[in-house]
């Protein structure tokens, strides 16, 4: 696993994630990549990109429990990540906001989905029971620079959903 998919996979982590409201077979079933095309992706990078590539995760979240999730990364510098938070969703995503509020570039974002903010240089997106992370250019920075770009890809993933 290289870096960028390692910080990726732990920014993903929800705390107070149970594991009993997670929906295993709605992110099996659907392919992530799916969700914005390579040349969306390298629209927004502004540079050509590779081919979509997708990879599964099952990682702990806590006391022994997993989620699932699904990320798509066009090279290094796109990822976009989809993850399904169960009939809590509202509670877990919030969990997960203030968990980042403290972050130097925490902001709330409107405009796409239920919810949305930014922070660690990725925008977090919650619609219904899915929870998106949407990530352009980490490697450059990222981060409110790219935020338009990664409200323009969040805006596609979640009309494709």
């Amino acid at each position: 696993m290289n870096l960028t998919a390692a910080l990726l996979l732990f920014s993903v982590m929800v705390p107070g994630f149970s594991g009993s409201e997670r929906n295993d077979a709605s992110i099996a079933a659907a392919g992530v990549c799916n969700l914005v095309t390579r040349q969306e992706a390298a629209a927004a990078l502004g540079a050509k990109v590779p081919a979509g590539s997708e990879m599964a995760w099952d990682f702990p979240v806590e006391q022994g429990r997993s989620m699932k999730a699904k990320s798509c990364f066009y090279g290094t510098e796109v990822v976009v990540t989809r993850f399904e938070l169960g009939g809590s969703a509202p509670t877990l995503f919030g969990q997960y906001r203030r968990s980042l509020t403290a972050k130097s570039d925490y902001q709330n974002v409107t405009g796409v989905g239920d919810e949305a903010f930014l922070a660690k240089g990725q925008l977090a997106i919650r619609k219904g029971q899915t929870g998106l992370i949407v990530d352009v250019g980490q490697a450059r920075g990222g981060g409110a620079r790219e935020l338009q770009k990664e409200k323009s890809l969040g805006l596609l993933a979640v009309g494709r959903m």
